[in-house]
């Protein structure tokens, strides 16, 4: 007889809405998704035929493999953190294979299985399975809205306190998925401060980085630089570059030097293990990331103007909230959850995918997620439709 494991999800079938999701897709159709965030999908992507001549680096065909990764795409994301003015040695740099891995490779330097970590609610859903999978358990504290998002002191301070001395590492998205925000300075002080205090290490997801909301114009200030707890920041090509199908992310460490020094020591030891990341990605780095700039600023052109049909979609629905945000490719909307059971489900028998908040943990009753990357042409009928399923109740 077989067992499950405890590491592994209790059943592998699909939940309802992606069961339900599946059954509109194979019936056939047309679904406007408002869900889909992968650049390659919607015509938004730094793939072409220089990036394929970047892949075709004379060296690619060696494998001269760097448990760290190769020197000079270490200096690569060095240089693009100094541009944003966030300086980092690449000696401080490790590579992956995508932010997946840096998060199980941190799992594994930070904690032994039955220990905690920490992360925030709402979150993305992809961090505690990856967590359990290492074995370890998961607290979340809160993000709260009252107009704007900010960190739930109390919540903190909760599952700090019940972990106690198993909380070895605490998880911020800035700017976060889904809701888009950022701590304010005070909340950041007051976050650093208690793990300070507790000996707790800090994972900065940041790749979502590049892409602040207008009226911001200046970059988030992110976790690198002097920093009073161990600190490691995720970025990645996925996001950056538009890349995901190159599979090439990153830990940049920052922290105390002697403990900054020990976590790069060991760090190394746990990639040397799998050395997953394929040499000819390494080798094109510098080029891929020489000309972000363009594809970055086709996804700056699609969010405005996704943005700005959002905004006359509200203007003419009142009855529709926006959570909204600073930065990232994402928009949590509240719906009156006075109307419908679940909008999530209602608005997929009208041919229009969005993602439930429950997805996220967000605790707000009708509320949904719309990626902001979809063509604008989808994302218009997409909002058109959310309003004709308003109209009708």
């Amino acid at each position: 007889m077989s067992r499950t494991l405890g590491r592994l999800p209790s059943t592998l079938d699909a939940n309802p809405w992606a069961a339900r999701v599946a059954a509109r897709r194979a019936a056939g159709g047309t679904l406007l998704d408002l869900t889909i965030s992968n650049p390659t999908q919607v015509g938004l992507t730094l793939a072409g035929p220089e990036t394929l001549s970047a892949l075709a680096h004379p060296r690619a065909a060696e494998d001269r493999p760097d448990p760290r990764g190769l020197p000079s795409a270490r200096e690569a994301v060095a240089a693009y953190y100094g541009a944003r003015g966030t300086p980092v040695d690449a000696s401080a740099i490790v590579l992956t294979s995508g932010t997946s891995e840096s998060y199980a490779h941190l799992f594994r330097l930070l904690a032994d299985p039955g220990d905690v970590v920490v992360v925030p609610a709402p979150g993305y859903p992809l961090i505690e399975p990856i967590a359990r999978l290492e074995g370890l358990d998961v607290a979340s504290y809160r993000l709260r809205w009252d107009g704007a998002w900010h960190l739930d002191l109390g919540s903190l301070d909760q599952a700090l306190d019940e972990a106690g001395a198993r909380a070895r590492a605490l998880v911020v998205i800035e700017p976060h998925h889904p809701t888009g925000s950022c701590l304010s300075p005070q909340d950041r002080d007051a976050l650093e401060s208690r793990l300070v205090a507790r000996g707790v290490a800090l994972i900065s997801d940041e790749v979502f980085a590049d892409f602040p909301w207008p009226p911001r114009v200046e970059g988030f200030p992110g976790w690198l630089g002097t920093r009073r707890v161990p600190t490691f920041v995720l970025g990645g090509l996925s996001k950056c570059c538009g890349l995901p199908q190159m599979k090439l992310g990153w830990i940049a460490l920052a922290g105390p030097p002697e403990v900054l020094i020990a976590s790069l020591e060991r760090l190394e030891w746990i990639a040397d293990l799998f050395l997953t990341v394929g040499g000819p990605v390494q080798h094109a780095l510098p080029s891929l990331l020489d000309r972000r700039g363009s594809f970055q600023e086709r996804v700056r052109e699609r969010l405005r103007a996704n943005r700005a049909s959002l905004s006359a979609f509200m203007s003419a629905h009142p009855e529709v909230e926006s959570l909204g945000g600073e930065g990232g490719w994402s928009v949590v909307l509240r719906l009156p959850a006075a109307m419908v059971d679940d909008w999530a489900l209602a608005l997929l028998e009208r041919d229009v995918i969005v993602h439930p908040g429950h997805f996220y943990d967000l605790e707000h009753e009708g509320a949904i997620v719309l990626s902001l990357i979809p063509t604008t042409k989808t994302f218009v009928a997409g909002i058109r439709g959310i309003g004709e399923v308003l109209s009708a109740f």
